[in-house]
């Protein structure tokens, strides 16, 4: 129940996320607050990792350590790099509602990934959660979006071939991200310690920006103006990435890999919700859309109770 709780917090995380990188998109400088969301996930890993944490890294001659820390590595590459800045740069393209749409994909990615590396199998019950959940995703993933319409032809073609190549980035973050879930847990396996995994993870995206920095004037212009260009909607962007990624990993240290993605795919409501209600961002959901996400709570609810 705990790593139910914990997994669906965390979808309401990137939800809010979702939609504040939209919402500060007109005003972005750099990358919108993808490196910030790293620098701050690294620092609330750091900062639970001393207060509560339970592994230290000696002796540095355990090859268990080694082979944890490894893993923790590549999810935070995969996650923390490669799949918030394809998310950061779908939800620019696309908005935040279509791209988050096709970043439904996660679980997918996720379940597969854990069959193969992690043996993983789910109950009767909780695989109904998981079906119900994926159904009414597919559910608003299966509804058309509106064109866009306007006098200037050539800005319509744009937009639509914006559009499309948001999607396509949404889809590769929902492999990234996908990966990395397995990755935080096969690290997990050798280090039992979410903190700690958290830290390395985000130290580990922090390290690739620096390294990058060196031969790319845009790496090096979005590490130099870390602060310079980070506004109000780059940090609450940032600190629900960070708050995000860290109640992911306590989730996954508490059940598997399959439940948690499939209770983070909730995150695609949330973000409709916010967008069309609080931040008024985007158009309010059709009926077809308020229904689905009705019946993703009601998965939720039998995953949770299986």
């Amino acid at each position: 129940m705990i790593g139910e709780a914990l997994a669906l917090f965390s979808a309401a995380c990137f939800g809010l996320a979702g939609v504040t990188i939209a919402r500060g998109t007109a005003t972005a400088q750099g990358d919108n607050g993808a490196f910030l969301s790293v620098v701050l996930t690294a620092v609330a890993g750091g900062g639970l990792w001393l207060m509560i944490g339970t592994q230290t890294l000696a002796p540095l001659n355990d090859g268990a350590v080694w082979l944890g820390i490894t893993y923790f590595v590549i999810a935070g590459v995969l996650s923390t790099v490669l799949g918030r800045l394809t998310m950061f740069r779908s939800v620019m393209l696309a908005g935040a509602i279509s791209a988050s749409l096709f970043r439904r994909l996660i679980p997918v990615f996720a379940a597969v990934f854990a069959w193969v590396l992690l043996g993983e199998r789910v109950g009767g019950m909780a695989a109904l959660g998981m079906a119900v959940v994926m159904g009414s995703v597919l559910m608003a993933m299966t509804e058309r979006l509106p064109a866009i319409r306007s006098d200037d032809r050539a800005a319509d073609a744009a937009a639509l071939a914006d559009r499309r190549k948001g999607r396509l980035l949404g889809a590769a973050s929902s492999a990234c991200f996908g990966g990395s879930y397995v990755a935080r847990k096969l690290g997990m396996t050798q280090i039992p310690d979410a903190a700690l995994g958290a830290l390395v993870g985000a130290l580990a995206g922090i390290m690739w920006y620096g390294l990058a920095a060196i031969g790319s004037p845009r790496y090096r212009r979005t590490v130099l103006g870390l602060l310079r260009h980070s506004g109000r909607w780059q940090v609450i962007t940032a600190a629900a990435m960070a708050i995000g990624q860290t109640s992911q990993f306590f989730a996954l240290a508490h059940t598997d890999v399959a439940t948690v993605a499939i209770i983070n795919s909730t995150e695609v409501f949330i973000s409709i919700w916010l967008a069309a209600f609080v931040f008024r961002t985007e158009a309010r959901p059709s009926r077809r859309v308020v229904l689905a996400s009705l019946i993703a709570v009601a998965g939720v609810v039998i995953i949770a109770l299986a």
